[in-house]
């Protein structure tokens, strides 16, 4: 069933179809659990306890900030540490019901959402207003299947702006990111 994958293992190629289709099966359960409530979510990424979903409409966002067990995350859980960004369309949602969201969760999501020039420079905004260590944002980052993604974020933070250029992710000028912190109290 498992097959050497450089240091670990894998499952064999004969059984990836039923890796696909238990995926399949996990996230049609995330999407019914949400469309009971809000029917224009769609699920952004999953496993089988947790979700991350969005919806399109006011209506949907209301319902899920009524539900317990959904949460509000990504940029709009931003507020939540005095960061407030301005929204195109409707926040995103974070189901686990036995989770809290961590600052760490609130970075990958926004980041899984998107990975955009803008929203990369908000996410490290956070971790350095939140001092969110590296390891424990690489830790929750393999969950996502982003650590790279989150190592090269820690490389332009630490001033190595070459990072932006090698990474072929919508990083801002070395600029730009220091008008930011200087808008939001972090230079």
């Amino acid at each position: 069933m498992l097959v050497p994958s450089g240091p670990d293992y894998a499952l064999a190629d004969d059984l990836q179809s039923l890796l696909a289709f238990s995926h399949e099966v996990v996230t049609h359960e995330h999407r019914t659990r949400v469309r009971d409530l809000a029917s224009s979510a769609t699920i952004e990424w999953c496993d089988p306890n947790r979700a991350l979903g969005q919806v399109q409409t006011a209506e949907d966002t209301d319902a899920l900030q009524h539900a317990s067990e959904w949460d509000m995350t990504g940029l709009a859980r931003f507020h939540e540490y005095g960061l407030q960004f301005f929204l195109a369309g409707e926040p995103a949602f974070w189901y686990a019901p036995d989770d809290p969201l961590t600052p760490a969760d609130v970075v990958c999501h926004t980041l899984v959402l998107e990975a955009g020039s803008r929203r990369v420079s908000y996410a490290m905004l956070l971790i350095e207003q939140e001092q969110i260590s590296a390891d424990e944002l690489i830790e929750t980052a393999e969950w996502y299947s982003i650590e790279s993604l989150i190592e090269h974020l820690y490389q332009f933070i630490a001033g190595d702006f070459g990072t932006a250029d090698d990474a072929g992710i919508g990083f801002p000028s070395a600029r730009e990111y220091a008008a930011l912190k200087a808008q939001y109290g972090g230079a």
